[in-house]
Parts: structure tokens; C-alpha cells; sequence
């Protein structure tokens, strides 16, 4: 696919503000081959063109569960283990059908606020991983593993073979990645936790897995292990040298858990919306983690607990939240809510994805004529403070053009939207 950007503004780095005003991008099959004001190309496929888009890398959602929106609005206003206890019953008449549907839904969601790529955490990732490659985003396929759920369709064997098929499946696809994801050091014992850290240095993989996210878990991880969960994990050795791991939640960590995760330069995966509608209290301590050496990304969680896919109202929510929490409004500030979101999944995953010459094409336009987003003191301000997904006016990813002027050309969107009105009834009956 060949596509010209014209006369756009480029966010290069969120530090620095604006660094290139009326400039034109080149883009030949999945990469950039130019950028500057005397860019062009003879007969693009597609004209992406205005003076009030702002350019800048597509976030990446650190952490969710995509078959979820299927459950959007299903059990709100409950406390997490009553609402676990009503997710995980309708969960289990989830088969590879209503997996897909909801895939379908969250991509379009998606695309529709600007994603360019998820890290997904749930079960029958293989079908998942097919229909995000039909979308077009960036995935990693965090296949569940959790021995005592889904035990009707088959339980630890079946969520091993399903990686399997993963780590097959992502072989022949520029977009997709294999990941593995035990559910959490209290859910999973030790033998699988450790049969999960195995698979993931054996196929050079990373590992995803949730940790402190109520104050409950980390109770009973110091009752049965002696030691909060992150603690737990590093004392069983989980944490190998050459593997990536993303933790998310760690809403209850000590600064004892910071430091072991800043030396192992593990990401955290942070979902301040989630956390704060099911209220456990808990704020992720982002400035520690990002002094101790930690990634900080940020995730959505699934729709069920958040309850959309819309990154740029996560960054609001979560820039807000620690500077309430902490009682400073600039401990975290805005450049760096938007590093988190938009650069640093990125450098740590793909940095040959970031905008530059040579690169791959990823790349979100934001419309700024709109009057929320009017007048531009601060375009990082503005993104941070203001934008929603909404305001998303194009999407590129790998070269491909995702949405144009709002019209998502990957998906069918009015057929996704019609089987989910007309098939999730029968979802919910008993």
C-alpha cells in the first residue's frame, strides 16, 4: 500500500513537544521511506491530508481481554470476587464462537480510538490471533494459563495445546506475537508458574501475569508464602534474564516489589480505570517504577471492569489518579502518561516501529479541529487532557491504513455491530 501524509504536524517526542510542523510522510508497503516538507509520491493509494492532524505512534494496550466486551456492562458496582464469580460463570459458555465475535468487537473498538496493537491475556488466543490479523493490529497472544478454569472445555491440556497453536500460528505473521500468561502467583501453583517461565525461555517469548492487584491477594500470598506476590515470584525464581515479563495491576507492591522490578526491568502493565471502578484501592506507584528502572505501559484491562478500550481516556484517568493519590499535580506529569502510552510499549517490544525513515509504518493522525481541542497552547496537554478516541482520524499499521476519515476499511463494521445486537441475547440465556 502506498499512502502520503500532507502538510500534517509530527509528534516525534512527547518531552519535546511538536518537533516538525506542515510535513509530509511517505509510506511504501509496511515502511516509512520519507518524511519532510518536499516528501511525495507520484500516485498514492490513499491521501491522508490537513494541517490540523497531529501525527504520533499508535498507543498499544498493554493489558486486556478481548472476548470480553461481550460482558461490557454485564456486573458493575461489585466488589471484585463477587464480580469474578459472575464473569467467570458466564465465561464458561464462552466457546471459540463467542470468543470470535467478541475479538471482532474489540478490534473494531479499537481501531475506532487509535490502537495500533494489544497485549491480550485470555483463552483460545489462537482464534483470537486470526481475527486481529484480519483487523490489521499488532498482537501478542497471551495464551491463559490457569488449570482450574474452563475445565468443561478441557481444562490445563486444552490451554496447552491452544498455546501451541500459537506459537505456530505467529511463524508466518508480521503482526502477531506468542506470549504465555499464567493467571496470577495466587491462582496457579508453583509447578505451572514455573512450566510457564520454561515455555517462555524456551521460545524466546514473553510472559504476562497478574500480580497485587487487591489488597485481598497480597493477604493471602504473605498467609500460605510468607511474601507479597512480586516477592513471591522473584523467590521462585520467575523472573529469567533474556525473558520479557508484563505484570499487571501491581496496585499493592511494596517498595521492596518496586526494585525487583526495576531490576529486572520487567513492564508494568497499569489499568487505572479498572481499578477504580472496582474500587480495591490500590494506586500502581508509576514514579517509583519508572525510577527503579520498570516499563511502565499502559492497559485498559478487560471492557467487563473497565468498561471500553479507549486509551486516551485511560491516560486521563490514570494521570489524574496518581496525582489525586499522591496529592501533587506534578509527580506525573502529562509528557510522561503519554510516553507510557504511545512510546515505551513500543521501545520495549518494537522499537522499529516508532515514526522514522526505515521504519515500519505505524502511525495514528489526530484531528485538532474540534472545539475540545482548541486552542493548542500544549498539543501534549490537549492529547493527554482532552482528546478521546473520538478524535482519532486515521490509522496506519504496518504500512496498511486501517481507518481513514473515521471509516474502518478492515472490518465490516455494520455486519460486527448487527451480530452482536441480534446474537449476544442468546448469550446470556440460561
Amino acid at each position: 500500500m502506498e499512502i502520503l501524509l500532507k502538510d500534517i504536524t509530527l509528534l516525534v517526542d512527547p518531552h519535546k513537544g511538536v518537533a516538525k510542523k506542515r510535513v509530509n510522510i511517505v509510506i511504501e508497503d509496511d515502511r516509512i521511506t520519507q518524511i519532510g516538507s518536499n516528501a511525495k509520491l507520484p500516485s498514492p493509494e490513499y491521501v491522508i491530508d490537513g494541517k490540523s492532524l497531529i501525527i504520533l505512534p499508535p498507543a498499544i494496550n498493554s493489558h486486556t481481554h478481548l472476548p470480553m466486551t461481550l460482558l461490557r456492562g454485564y456486573s458493575d458496582n461489585k466488589v471484585l470476587n463477587e464480580w469474578l464469580n459472575d464473569i467467570w460463570a458466564i465465561e464458561g459458555k464462552f466457546n471459540a464462537k463467542w470468543i470470535e465475535l467478541g475479538t471482532k468487537l474489540a478490534c473494531l473498538e479499537a481501531i475506532k480510538a487509535g490502537t495500533g496493537g494489544v497485549f491480550d491475556f485470555y483463552f483460545q488466543e489462537s482464534v483470537i490471533g486470526r481475527v486481529l490479523a484480519q483487523a490489521g493490529i499488532r498482537g501478542w497472544l497471551g495464551a491463559g494459563l490457569l488449570p482450574s478454569a474452563f475445565v468443561d472445555q478441557g481444562g490445563l491440556e486444552s490451554q496447552l495445546k491452544d498455546f501451541e497453536r500459537v506459537i505456530r500460528d505467529v511463524k508466518t505473521s508480521s503482526l502477531l506475537n506468542a506470549a504465555i500468561a499464567p493467571h496470577s502467583p495466587t491462582t496457579v501453583e508453583e509447578e505451572h508458574l514455573l512450566q510457564a517461565r520454561d515455555l517462555a525461555a524456551k521460545h524466546k517469548i514473553p510472559i504476562s501475569i497478574h500480580a497485587s492487584e487487591t489488597r485481598k491477594e497480597v493477604l493471602d500470598c504473605e498467609e500460605k508464602h510468607g511474601v507479597p506476590p512480586v516477592e513471591r515470584l522473584d523467590q521462585i525464581d520467575f523472573f529469567q534474564e533474556g525473558t520479557k515479563e508484563v505484570v499487571a495491576h501491581c496496585a499493592w507492591i511494596t517498595q521492596r516489589e518496586v526494585e525487583i522490578l526495576g531490576k529486572h526491568h520487567a513492564m508494568v502493565a497499569w489499568c487505572p480505570t479498572s481499578a477504580q471502578k472496582l474500587a480495591y484501592s490500590g494506586v500502581t506507584p508509576i514514579p517509583e517504577l519508572r525510577k527503579a528502572g520498570a516499563v511502565v505501559a499502559l492497559g485498559t484491562d478487560g471492557t467487563a471492569s473497565n468498561n471500553t478500550l479507549d486509551l486516551w481516556r485511560e491516560m486521563r484517568e490514570g494521570v489524574n489518579m496518581v496525582s489525586f493519590a499522591r496529592w501533587d499535580p506534578a509527580i506525573y506529569p502529562a509528557e510522561e502518561v503519554l510516553e507510557d502510552t504511545h512510546w515505551s510499549f513500543r521501545n520495549y517490544f518494537l522499537p522499529e516501529s516508532q515514526i522514522a525513515v526505515g521504519n515500519k509504518a505505524d502511525l495514528v493522525a489526530v484531528n485538532f479541529h474540534t472545539p475540545h481541542l482548541q486552542p493548542i497552547h500544549n498539543v501534549v496537554s490537549n492529547l493527554v487532557y482532552a482528546a478521546n478516541g473520538s478524535d482519532v482520524h486515521s490509522l496506519v499499521v504496518n504500512g496498511t491504513l486501517l481507518m481513514h476519515k473515521r471509516n474502518v476499511l478492515s472490518l465490516d463494521e455494520k455486519k460486527i455491530l448487527d451480530e452482536i445486537e441480534t446474537k449476544v441475547p442468546d448469550l446470556m440465556k440460561d
